[in-house]
């Protein structure tokens, strides 16, 4: 008996001992781990305070790092995007002006063209002009020489014979009457050949003074027609052939303002003066004159 209670007394000795070895032993092992993780039981708090903020500070470096390096790695590329865009807008501006000198030189070429084309044009006519203003001045100049002359068509041949000039002279005296009194104001008298030589030639007769001339030639106006030995004669003052082919191309018209009894006046060099109603017109072409009588005379038509 003594024996057994000895045996529990020491067993329920060794289970004490087990107890206070397992509640000695639990400060050891967190110790142990405190000194595992880097802490201490009597300094746990602030270097747990130091390690966070150090953490942070290495944290926020990091993130800072991180943000420069993408905003660094953002405006790199923006930039190469703008150098893109700038290279682009040369070339653009490049092209553009290629096409503006393009057009400009193609406007220029057509405009310049244009421009010698009508000096050409301007050149032809200012030929064709300066043509026609000779003539027109050796026109004058003949008109000039023949101004005291007149023209005597359908005269017999052969009549002036010996002496035109006394021919001529008994012949105006004839026609006119005694307001034609001799022939000391006849300076020439002769014959010249047409363009038909079928028909008499031409008689013409030069006076001394041009006055004379225009007294004579008032005075045949009167008459309607001239007659000479049965034959109907015509005079007419003297120009030259371009002046005398002008003045020709209004023969038919006069023929008809003669028949209606109207007053007419052929102007030099070649105009047609007509007076109907009181009013004057004046024509310097014979289309034009026959276009616009025919509205206002309706024998015409």
């Amino acid at each position: 008996m003594q024996a057994y209670i000895n045996m529990a007394g020491k067993k329920g000795g060794q289970k004490e001992m087990e107890k206070k070895l397992k509640v000695s032993s639990k400060p050891r092992q967190a110790k142990t781990d405190l000194e595992q993780t880097g802490e201490s039981l009597d300094s746990s708090g602030p270097q747990s305070a130091a390690s966070s903020l150090f953490e942070s500070e290495n944290g926020s470096e990091c993130i800072s790092e991180k943000t420069s390096e993408k905003t660094s790695e953002k405006l790199r590329l923006e930039l190469q995007e703008l150098r893109r865009e700038l290279q682009e807008l040369q070339q653009d501006n490049k092209d553009s002006e290629k096409c503006f000198d393009n057009r400009f030189e193609a406007a220029f070429n057509c405009m310049l063209e244009k421009i010698e084309e009508h000096i050409q044009e301007n050149a032809s006519k200012l030929s064709t002009f300066a043509d026609q203003l000779e003539d027109v001045k050796l026109a004058a100049l003949e008109d000039g020489y023949r101004r005291n002359n007149i023209r005597i068509e359908g005269l017999p041949e052969n009549r002036e014979s010996p002496n035109p000039v006394k021919f001529v002279a008994e012949l105006f005296s004839k026609i006119i009457g005694e307001d034609f009194k001799s022939d000391a104001e006849i300076a020439a008298a002769y014959r010249i050949w047409g363009l038909n030589i079928s028909k008499n030639r031409t008689f013409i007769v030069c006076f001394e003074k041009l006055q004379l001339k225009l007294n004579v030639m008032s005075l045949l106006r009167e008459k309607q027609e001239i007659m000479f030995e049965n034959n109907l004669i015509h005079i007419f003052p003297d120009f030259s052939p371009s002046t005398a082919t002008k003045r020709a191309s209004f023969y038919n018209i006069k023929q008809h303002l003669r028949r209606a009894d109207i007053r007419y006046s052929l102007l030099y060099p070649a105009k047609l003066k007509v007076e109907i109603q009181g009013k004057h017109y004046i024509f310097t072409s014979r289309e034009k004159a026959d276009k616009e009588l025919r509205k206002l005379i309706l024998t015409l038509s």
